[in-house]
């Protein structure tokens, strides 16, 4: 697939934003809560109201990634359909068979070094793990429960209709059946309206994603809307009638950013904070009957995510802003980034930020909360400098695993393309 250079640097920086923040979600909440939170002493801080926690939306990031997968897959695939048709089920074909190994191979990869560092109990004192990890496998001990539990978290990720929810001890890799789930979604769609003609489509992905949306299913909203704004791309690619730059072009412009920013700042609160509350009056009788409020929040991210991702779209400013080197960089190595990066930090966060602790205390470590008590200049000065060590090693991991892993996986992908369409050639041709 033909690499677009502001779609890599948009999907380097949303994933800049989420291993930063991961960084110290769990020690530092403050950011992550509203404004109006309880109680009163532990917030009314200037970072918790909007724009200012603009750099901690992390949650937002995960609908952002998904309409941009939704548009990334589907961009070419539209192209080859309108250019080149009789191209456009041997791609369509070739997609479909390396996305499950494009999502899934360097999963299964990185999780055989995440189980040895846990059996040989390397993970830091409070790695986070969920409590159904730890009452199932514990370090040093039977190692025949280990790769039981490791067989059963791949064949759970493999389920993409009945979503068994298994972050395993890579919780940010929970994404990846709901990212495979979307993909499948817009492969069919795609396949479906291939010789359907352009306003049949329009409305059918209209209803289709109006009534995903009553739903409240989230992640199927944001990939949708990805293939729905790649149509609309290339038709305006196609019939450029009116000019990129107007008033009520940048008025729009202005009125999606600021919905964007609005909705990207919903906290993770148990209940719509203060300035946000008339939200609940849009619901439909589905959103959060089944996770609650949050997947109502997700949502509204997901919305938001539309909204931006339809501006960036739009604006070759935006797209300029995101094409520069460092959006590049960050782009190249961002799927990387997202593997490696939390495993990095429950390994070294809590003995470094403990070291740069006991320079200036000359004492141990005492726990995020008693240390910010004690001395809270110190304590953010001592997780800052670990932050900016732990960085460098992220990217130098990332950089090594773009290098050297990253290769492997794409050829085993091709090779298993080319054996299998070599083993059904006669069946190729009938389809083609």
């Amino acid at each position: 697939m033909k690499r677009i250079p502001w779609i890599d640097g948009l999907r380097g920086i949303a994933d800049l934003i989420i291993a930063f923040n991961h960084f110290f979600n769990v020690d530092i909440p403050t950011p992550f809560r509203t404004f109006w939170d309880s109680p009163p002493s532990a917030n009314r801080r200037l970072i918790q109201l909007p724009p200012f926690r603009i750099p901690f939306m992390m949650d937002p990031m995960v609908p952002l990634f998904m309409v941009i997968s939704g548009y990334s897959i589907s961009y070419t695939l539209l192209q080859t359909r309108n250019n080149n048709p009789d191209q456009f089920a041997a791609r369509l074909r070739s997609s479909i068979c390396r996305r499950p190994f494009r999502l899934f191979l360097p999963m299964f990869i990185f999780a055989i070094p995440s189980h040895l560092l846990f059996y040989f109990d390397l993970y830091s004192s409070n790695p986070g793990f969920p409590e159904n990890i730890t009452t199932r496998i514990h370090p040093g001990v039977r190692p025949w429960d280990h790769l039981c539990y490791m067989l059963g978290y791949f064949a759970d990720q493999l389920s993409p209709l009945q979503l068994q929810w298994n972050g395993g001890l890579n919780g940010q890799l929970w994404t990846m059946p709901l990212e495979f789930r979307g993909s499948l979604v817009v492969y069919g769609l795609i396949y479906v309206q291939a010789s359907w003609r352009r306003s049949a489509r329009f409305y059918a992905l209209g209803v289709f994603l109006a009534l995903v949306l009553w739903f409240g299913h989230w992640d199927i909203v944001s990939f949708v809307a990805g293939l729905g704004l790649a149509e609309l791309y290339l038709e305006d690619e196609s019939n450029p009638s009116s000019p990129r730059s107007s008033p009520w072009t940048t008025l729009s412009y202005i009125l999606r950013i600021t919905a964007t920013l609005y909705l990207f700042c919903l906290s993770s609160e148990t209940e719509y904070p203060p300035g946000y509350r008339f939200l609940h009056t849009f619901h439909t009788l589905h959103w959060g009957r089944y996770g609650g409020w949050t997947e109502v929040r997700k949502i509204w991210h997901a919305i938001g995510a539309v909204l931006f991702f339809s501006v960036v779209l739009q604006s070759p400013q935006l797209q300029r802003g995101l094409s520069t080197r460092v959006a590049q960089g960050l782009g190249r190595l961002s799927f990387a980034v997202y593997l490696v990066h939390l495993l990095i930090y429950r390994v070294w966060r809590a003995p470094l930020v403990g070291g740069f602790w006991r320079l200036w205390a000359k004492t141990e470590y005492p726990g995020a909360e008693k240390a910010a008590a004690a001395s809270l200049g110190w304590f953010l000065t001592a997780y800052a400098l670990a932050g900016l060590v732990l960085g460098v090693v992220v990217m130098v991991m990332a950089e090594g695993w773009v290098r050297v892993v990253e290769p492997w996986c794409v050829w085993i992908a091709k090779g298993v393309e080319r054996r299998l369409e070599d083993a059904d050639a006669d069946s190729k041709e009938r389809f083609e």
